[in-house]
């Protein structure tokens, strides 16, 4: 991973602009040609940002490594993922909590992690601030699409109003089939997008129009076993669209069977 692949990471997943990563300390543009590896960057100035932003420099040199990753919030991101995982949202009120009454201030991708999390654990976006939903397409809407934007699409979808994420899963499908890449990630990325936005559409009780196009795009990813469970969820989530009840429940058995059952325990057939 280049340092504007890495920088590029960080920044998403911090729900951060490139105005607002560079902060002034380089000019937006010379941050943008950083993150497309145009330019180089100053060691002493590739810090100064990264500290700015209370971004651990070790470990953003140790991401670009391979290695792995310490952080001075590396337990508390622990916990949310965790807590997202098992959808227990006492934890994530506990966090809060811990948060709130910190006497440092949290930095705003912590934040933004959390709130991310809390949408995921509830399964809904009501929570979210129409701003920071905004900002989120805006964020997806200026990016050009790669494997760290098709990875963000897949995460952040939920913060988004049904309508903004069908026209920006669209716009990734669309990306991805004019330039396609069969590297396990890419794949799995744009793979993990189909199946969270499906999941979106289930909760949201929409009909099937906004679902059509995602059906249709998993069928096109290669037969690959990297994506293999992916695409079986896909059909699952078909399966429930059309009210095939019994082709639903058989193909729930056999991912609950392969050990898979909490990806899907929140569809009710």
């Amino acid at each position: 991973m280049t340092i504007g692949q890495a920088l590029k990471s960080l920044r998403l997943h911090a729900g951060m602009t490139q105005t607002e990563m560079a902060a002034g300390i380089v000019t937006d543009s010379f941050y943008s040609k950083v993150e497309r590896g145009v330019h180089a960057i100053d060691a002493n100035v590739l810090i100064q940002i990264l500290a700015k932003h209370h971004f651990d420099v070790t470990n953003f040199f140790e991401q670009i490594n391979n290695q792995k990753a310490i952080e001075p919030y590396f337990d508390l991101t622990s916990q949310i993922t965790f807590a997202q995982n098992k959808r227990d949202r006492k934890k994530l009120d506990e966090i809060k909590i811990q948060l709130e009454n910190s006497k440092t201030e949290a930095p705003q991708w912590l934040k933004f992690k959390l709130e991310l999390a809390y949408a995921w654990v509830l399964r809904s976006n009501e929570q979210v601030s129409p701003e920071l939903a905004e900002k989120v397409k805006q964020l997806i809407l200026n990016e050009n699409w790669d494997r760290t934007s098709y990875h963000f699409l897949s995460q952040a979808v939920i913060l988004l109003k049904i309508d903004d994420a069908k026209y920006l899963v669209d716009l990734a499908y669309k990306a991805y089939l004019k330039e396609p890449k069969y590297d396990t990630f890419t794949l799995q990325f744009v793979s993990f997008i189909a199946i969270n936005y499906l999941n979106c559409c289930y909760h949201q009780h929409v009909d099937n129009s906004y679902t059509t196009s995602t059906f249709e795009f998993l069928q096109k990813l290669p037969p690959d076993p990297a994506i293999g469970l992916e695409k079986m969820i896909g059909r699952f989530y078909q399966t429930v669209f059309a009210d095939n009840k019994e082709k639903a429940r058989a193909l729930k058995d056999i991912i609950g069977d392969c050990g898979y059952a909490g990806i899907i325990d929140d569809i009710k057939i």
